[in-house]
Order: C-alpha cells, then sequence, then structure tokens
C-alpha cells in the first residue's frame, strides 16, 4: 500500500533509505514537491499579477519499489519558452484526461468539436487559463499518485530501464486504473460540448455550445471576450467558488474576480453591466463594482436580487471590430443589386434563443 505523502523531506529520506527496483530510476530530489493535499480556491487578480501562471516544472520520479510518482519542480522558468512548455504540458494532459465522451460530463453531453478544442487551447495558453489549467493538472497529479490512473506499461518500463522520464501527458493513457474505477473519490474535471451556444459549467465541468459564442452581450452591446468568459465558467467550479451561480450576485462577483481582470489584461473595457432576468433596465455603469450596484438595485426597487435562481445565458456568433475579437466568423452577404462579390459586414447577425436548462449547469 502507497503511503500518502506526508512531508517532501519525510518521503525523501525514507526513498533514499529503501533499495529502488531499477539502479537506473531515479527516486525523488528534495526538490519534488507534491501538489497541496486540498484544493484552494484560486484568486485570479493576485495570480495574473505574478510573473509567471503555470506553476513549477511536472516532473516523476520513481517510488522505492520502482512504480512512478510526480511533483513539481518549483523553480521560476528560465524565460517564455519554458513558460510555455509548462502552459502545453498542462493542455496536453487535459487533452489525455480531461475531454469528456459522450454523455460524460451531463446526459447531454457531446464531443468536443475541432473548433472548441481550439479556442480550450488558445485559453490554456493564456495567462489566465495557465493559472486554472495549472489548478486542473494538480487534480491529475493527485490522481496520479494514488494509483487512480492508469499508465502506458511500455513507455514506463523503458524509462525504468533507461533512466529517461517521459512526460506525464506521455505516461498517462487517459483512463482511471481498477483502482480508480472503483475509488469513490476518483472525480476527474470534465470539458465537454452541448448542442447550443455559449459556455456553461457546474463544480466538476465546463460545456462548450457547439453553436458558438456572440461577440456581444445582447442587452449592454459590449464586447465577449471568449478567454475571459471560459475563465468566469472556471469560477463556478470548484476552483474557484461553486456557491457562485445562479444568483446575480454571485454572478456578478464572478464577473469582477474572474471575467473582468482577463477583458483588461486582453485589451477589453472592463464589463460594467450585468443583466437581470426580467426586464428593468440595464444597471448605470461607472457607478461602483456590479455587486454593489446589484444591491443598490434591490435597496432602491425592492428587486430580491438574492431570490433570482436563474439569468438568461449571453452568447457570441459573429465578430466585432477587429483585430479584438477573433474567435467569431465574418458573416457573408449576398452580394447587392449590380455587385459581383459578396459583401462582408462585421454587424451582429444574433442567433437569440433561450437554451433550455442543462442539469446542474449554470450560464455566464
Amino acid at each position: 500500500m502507497r503511503l500518502p505523502w506526508i512531508g517532501i523531506v519525510t518521503f525523501w529520506l525514507a526513498a533514499m533509505l529503501a533499495a529502488p527496483a531499477r539502479a537506473a530510476c531515479p527516486l525523488p530530489t528534495p526538490d519534488l514537491a507534491p501538489p497541496p493535499l486540498a484544493r484552494q480556491q484560486v484568486d485570479l487578480i493576485a495570480e495574473l499579477a505574478r510573473p509567471w501562471q503555470a506553476g513549477g516544472e511536472i516532473a516523476i520520479a520513481c517510488w522505492p519499489d520502482g512504480t512512478p510518482l510526480a511533483g513539481r519542480r518549483p523553480h521560476p522558468p528560465r524565460d517564455a519558452a519554458e513558460e510555455r512548455a509548462r502552459r502545453a504540458e498542462h493542455w496536453a494532459l487535459a487533452r489525455k484526461l480531461n475531454l469528456a465522451r459522450k454523455g460524460e460530463a451531463h446526459p447531454r453531453g457531446l464531443p468536443l468539436e475541432p473548433a472548441q478544442l481550439a479556442l480550450l487551447e488558445r485559453f490554456a495558453l493564456s495567462d489566465a487559463g495557465a493559472v486554472w489549467l495549472r489548478e486542473v493538472a494538480d487534480d491529475t497529479l493527485r490522481l496520479f499518485n494514488q494509483g487512480y490512473l492508469e499508465i502506458d506499461r511500455h513507455v514506463w518500463a523503458r524509462a525504468v530501464r533507461t533512466g529517461r522520464m517521459p512526460r506525464l501527458s506521455e505516461l498517462i493513457t487517459g483512463r482511471l486504473s481498477d483502482k480508480g474505477l472503483f475509488a469513490g473519490d476518483a472525480a476527474v474535471f470534465l470539458f465537454s460540448g452541448y448542442a447550443g451556444s455559449g459556455a456553461m459549467a457546474h463544480p466538476g465541468a465546463i460545456g462548450l455550445g457547439d453553436q458558438g459564442m456572440r461577440c456581444e452581450f445582447p442587452l449592454s452591446g459590449e464586447l465577449v471576450d471568449p478567454i475571459a468568459i471560459l475563465s468566469h465558467e472556471f469560477g463556478h467550479t470548484r476552483y474557484g467558488d461553486p456557491a457562485s451561480a445562479g444568483t446575480l450576485v454571485g454572478e456578478a462577483r464572478t464577473v469582477e474576480l474572474y471575467e473582468n481582470p482577463v477583458r483588461e489584461r486582453n485589451g477589453f473595457p472592463p464589463r460594467a453591466v450585468y443583466f437581470e432576468r426580467f426586464d428593468q433596465g440595464p444597471l448605470e455603469a461607472g457607478k461602483g463594482g456590479l455587486v454593489e450596484r446589484l444591491l443598490q438595485l434591490q435597496r432602491q426597487r425592492g428587486i430580491a436580487v438574492d431570490a433570482l435562481t436563474r439569468v438568461d445565458r449571453y452568447h457570441c456568433d459573429c465578430p466585432g471590430p477587429l483585430p479584438i475579437v477573433l474567435d467569431c466568423i465574418v458573416r457573408e452577404q449576398p452580394p447587392a443589386e449590380g455587385e459581383t462579390a459578396p459583401a462582408y459586414t462585421h454587424d451582429c447577425k444574433v442567433h437569440w434563443k433561450p437554451d433550455m436548462a442543462l442539469p446542474g449547469f449554470t450560464p455566464p
């Protein structure tokens, strides 16, 4: 039975005293640390203020019995290329383990399409995405060190023989081990698709609509930043604040803590208006934060914003002023009378209809 991590120093000393199964298989060094035992709520504003976001380099070593273990070396990256490589490894791990098959994330879940995967990859390589995918990868390390993930036995046998450790994304198969299949706590975070627009989340998954996103929020006309929307959705997951979903105050806090910092980093103005489920008109921009203005709305109009359990979803399926919005397709219009070529416009073509609520999912 594998002992839990008590502390890296204690483990390292125990490992050095034991005889490894193969001399070439490297034991853990003192700088190889496991992820924290418990998740901490992400402070995205503080994380984005740091010089690097992907965390320490993931590395593999050997338990004394010759089985693999994984941890991080908490050294800063040498340069931007190394930081990008760490982000790319997190995305490679997610592609192996965290992409849902049909029906896995929820009963209506669909496999992700190429355009959705491309958006997720851009997100994973962005600054905000690096923070969130780091947390997803730390969950993978926890599962791996508990023996819950299946490994490629041929890859590991070669590593033990040669002493050259593979990347973790090369070692795992993307499936749970027999032990993991019967474990009650082997909860894998999942990305999935669904039929519809936009993006939605629950504590253990994020879903992307197969109709894409609008480029503008319909009531305010503010531009949508798809990377910030994904960060918003992560704010509703177990890595952020799962209790934030569903009410206007919770959603407004999510905008302030997890969406607006990303919008500003990406060159978008902060989102100043949030929407009510019922037609009470937009909030006034420029008068305090979203939460403050919602509470003022409650005091002035008697609207119980905490009691609203659903809010509408906002999507984007066309481009805004380039080059800011790059994730929508320019609409091709039929040529006008007397013209030989079709006209192109950046005006939004709105395909808005209220989506049926998915079980356990919340809108952005």
